[in-house]
């Protein structure tokens, strides 16, 4: 019988997962339209509802004796309902790697390789992510801790010099909750709250993995606060750059706002950065989603995730181009079809319904083993 290999992390490379995980393609990506220029406030509070997602899996976790999110759905469902539901979670995984390698194809295609096809550049992509994942879960946090500071570096780089190029605009900022809250709700429920922070939901397959369990909460809030601190001066920075109007009719607005800097008549077209960024952050974010949705596979199998990784891999380029016909669609798919069909049933709904059934198995056994009969 096949024994699941336990591989371990560090609480730091924990933190630079979820970090370069939560930036991956939201940092650069655009989104908001409801909230308008009151879009950076919905940020805000969407980070506080993503640090309330990740204390709650890191409690779910901790509640169910530091068994992951395979595990719990087999012990609480049984057997055949526990495999149908991880099978869900498997094709959940996957289809939002499909998203992410189509998010990576589309930029490439807009920005430096125009006549590529794309599906040279999501192959390409998969061949990277099929290399580091095949390593392992610990490779993959050094690959994250190696290139996390260059990441972050270029990120503040392109902050600095927007300002430096004197294109900021705080005025674009104004009126301040002109239409109320009711916009800013619109826009965190449910397509903020749930991208990019709901996806840590991906994170209760890593957290165990974790050597100081006890510390995942405070580690993994912290985290989601540092990375929605940057998504918020990010959206800050492209609103006052490019004013509402243009930002929200833009698909990548923080490219565009970098093609605002010029600097001394020398700093100029540096979106190649911003390029970098949604490439390095999308490799980290696509590697643990297959590594979750692969983890999945070898719960149901009961074999090694290294089998399916080269098959798996040769399906998602395909699924990812046939998802929707053009980027407008696809947009239109990830913004106002995903969350309320896939986002928030395997976010909150299923998770939420889980805790509930150990709290009340956990309190079951409690009773037994104080003498209490049924």
């Amino acid at each position: 019988m096949y024994t699941i290999k336990k591989e371990n992390i560090s609480l730091w490379q924990l933190f630079v997962l979820i970090l370069i995980f939560v930036i991956g393609t939201t940092v650069v990506v655009g989104a908001g339209e409801e909230a308008k220029q009151d879009f950076w406030f919905a940020e805000l509070i969407a980070t506080a509802i993503g640090m309330a997602f990740a204390w709650g899996y890191y409690y779910f976790l901790r509640t169910s004796n530091g068994k992951n999110l395979y595990e719990v759905i087999e012990e609480t469902c049984g057997r055949i309902i526990g495999k149908v539901l991880i099978f869900g979670y498997v094709i959940y995984f996957f289809y939002i790697v499909t998203r992410n390698i189509r998010d990576f194809g589309e930029m490439m295609k807009v920005t430096i390789l125009p006549i590529t096809p794309i599906e040279v550049i999501s192959i390409t992509m998969m061949f990277v992510v099929v290399f580091i994942v095949i390593q392992g879960v610990e490779v993959l946090a050094r690959v994250t801790e190696l290139f996390t500071p260059f990441l972050v570096f270029f990120l503040l780089l392109v902050f600095f010099l927007i300002f430096a190029s004197e294109q900021i605009h705080f005025e674009n900022l104004q009126p301040f909750l002109a239409e109320g809250f009711k916009p800013i709700f619109s826009s965190v429920f449910p397509l903020r709250s749930s991208f990019p922070y709901g996806e840590m939901v991906v994170f209760t397959v890593l957290m165990t993995s974790v050597t100081r369990f006890n510390y995942v909460g405070k580690v993994s809030v912290v985290s989601i606060m540092v990375g929605g601190l940057l998504i918020t001066f990010s959206q800050v920075i492209q609103i006052a750059t490019l004013g509402e109007d243009v930002k929200n009719r833009t698909l990548f607005p923080l490219l565009s706002a970098s093609r605002e800097i010029s600097v001394m008549g020398f700093f100029e077209r540096v979106d190649i950065l911003v390029v970098f960024i949604l490439m390095l952050g999308i490799l980290i974010k696509v590697s643990i989603l297959f590594y979750g949705g692969l983890k999945g596979l070898e719960s149901i199998f009961n074999m090694s995730y290294r089998y399916f990784i080269i098959p798996i891999s040769m399906c998602i380029p395909l699924f990812s181009i046939v998802n929707a016909d053009n980027i407008v669609e696809h947009f239109e798919e990830g913004l106002l079809v995903v969350p309320y069909v896939l986002h928030l049933p395997f976010q909150m709904g299923i998770p939420i319904l889980l805790l509930v059934l150990v709290l009340i198995r956990n309190r079951k056994n409690k009773k037994v083993a104080g003498g209490v009969k049924y």
